[in-house]
């Protein structure tokens, strides 16, 4: 064993080796001292969750599914109005031809609704009224439901009839 130098600042006594912490400058927690003390609660915390990851899970799935199938419904609902629409429209032009019927037009009304949306809409129904100037096309329906709701969509269209009328 070697025999410290007078004055010298080690003597018989060798303090333990210190681990240095470093601080973070401009940082929101400037002065406090970061190292290993931080990564082992982190470690500690995420070990320890005690099963509220799977409580979370079974309250919040089940509000995302509902959310997700509204969703859905919406969209069907939505998409079932512009057909109902859009056969509404294609009854009124038939209908509204030069010396058409109201028969022609409903008949073509159904048959759009059974090309476009052939399972979409449910128990649709197409009424046409002509007179000699104007027509009205009524399309209703029953839109499928995923929550086992009553949807129902109604859709008119009016126009005028074609005719000839003499120059004159």
């Amino acid at each position: 064993m070697t025999t410290p130098l007078p004055g010298h600042p080690s003597s018989s006594r060798l303090a333990p080796p210190t681990r240095r912490r470093r601080r973070v400058r401009g940082h929101a927690c400037s002065g406090v001292t970061h190292g290993a003390g931080l990564d082992s609660t982190r470690r500690r915390l995420a070990a320890n969750d005690g099963g509220y990851s799977i409580v979370e899970a079974a309250i919040v799935f089940p509000a995302v599914l509902v959310m997700l199938f509204g969703v859905v419904q919406f969209a069907l609902l939505w998409h079932g109005r512009h057909v109902a629409e859009a056969a509404a429209q294609d009854a009124l032009r038939t209908a509204s031809g030069y010396q058409s019927t109201a028969a022609l037009g409903e008949r073509d009304g159904r048959d759009f609704l059974h090309q476009v949306a052939p399972n979409l809409l449910k128990n649709p129904s197409v009424q046409v009224s002509r007179n000699a100037t104007d027509v009205t096309v009524q399309v209703r329906a029953n839109v499928v439901s995923l929550f086992g709701m009553h949807l129902t969509v109604s859709e008119t269209a009016v126009g005028p009839v074609e005719r000839y009328v003499s120059g004159g």
